[in-house]
């Protein structure tokens, strides 16, 4: 494993020309560039904004400052969610869709899932400063709490890396993985407190349904997602609790996924 990462890290110019390369693709000959990424979310949000708020009348419970606005209390959900996804989403078949570059150079396989989760992260990243903006504009105090949200993007970067090398390492050999992905996601969004507040209609539930509401809280995305918006959109120091299983759980993920995927890797060039 020590060698493993020696050798990732000899890498790293390669890791981050691949980066480089994903942030060139995805947006070569298109006039809007990086605002393609802002429109994703910003329509999504106006269009569950419309549903959610003012079909069905859902009120967000106040933050710590007595503030109530739905959009922001769904991006601050919402872009830690889409990082998670796009970033499977397009990692999952970055072996098989590099088959000609295994056959033929050998470099640490997992440079590849990797890149694309850190190219998502770039994009996540000025997606935040958007959302700032939103913040500073409704008067939010969030920049007390900045370096509990840097913690946060870092584990939910962990747990994004090795979800991400899981599926990309399924795929070689399950080659269903990459057309179920997206049922998944779909089914795991809504496991996710992002359209909703976990209190009001999972919290609440606890006692009703104490097996449901303790295998919804093992989901270490749902843990990230509260701990983003206690930052973003209630202004309050995350529950070290939730953050800290989290913490653990993805840290655990990443192990098992890089042992799993260095294990099988020197297959990979025959399978593809």
């Amino acid at each position: 494993m020590i060698d493993n990462l020696k050798e990732l890290y000899e890498s790293r110019d390669l890791l981050f020309n691949l980066v480089k390369r994903e942030l060139k693709v995805k947006y070569k000959k298109s006039a809007l560039g990086f605002f393609w990424s802002l429109f994703n979310p910003l329509l999504t949000m106006l269009v569950f904004t419309f549903v959610f708020a003012f079909i069905l009348k859902i009120i967000p419970p106040p933050n710590t400052v007595g503030k109530t606005n739905f959009p922001i209390f769904l991006l601050a959900a919402l872009l830690p969610w889409n990082f998670f996804s796009t970033s499977i989403g397009s990692a999952v078949g970055s072996i098989v869709f590099n088959s000609n570059l295994i056959r033929k150079v050998y470099f640490p396989r997992e440079i590849l899932p990797l890149s694309i989760v850190l190219a998502n992260l770039v994009n996540f990243c000025l997606e935040l400063v958007v959302l700032f903006l939103f913040l500073i504009f409704f008067g939010y105090p969030f920049f007390v709490y900045l370096p509990f949200l840097i913690i946060i993007i870092f584990v939910q970067l962990v747990f994004t890396a090795g979800v991400s090398l899981i599926f990309a390492f399924l795929n070689v050999y399950f080659r269903d993985v990459q057309h179920f992905v997206g049922i998944i996601l779909m089914i795991w969004f809504y496991a996710n407190p992002i359209i909703y507040d976990f209190n009001q209609h999972v919290g609440s539930q606890a006692v009703k349904y104490p097996l449901l509401a303790f295998v919804y809280k093992l989901n270490p995305q749902a843990d990230l997602i509260l701990s983003f918006r206690d930052v973003l959109y209630f202004c309050k120091i995350p529950d070290f609790k939730v953050l800290g299983y989290a913490t653990i759980a993805s840290f655990a993920t990443l192990f098992v996924a890089y042992y799993l995927f260095k294990r099988y890797d020197p297959s990979f060039a025959e399978e593809v």
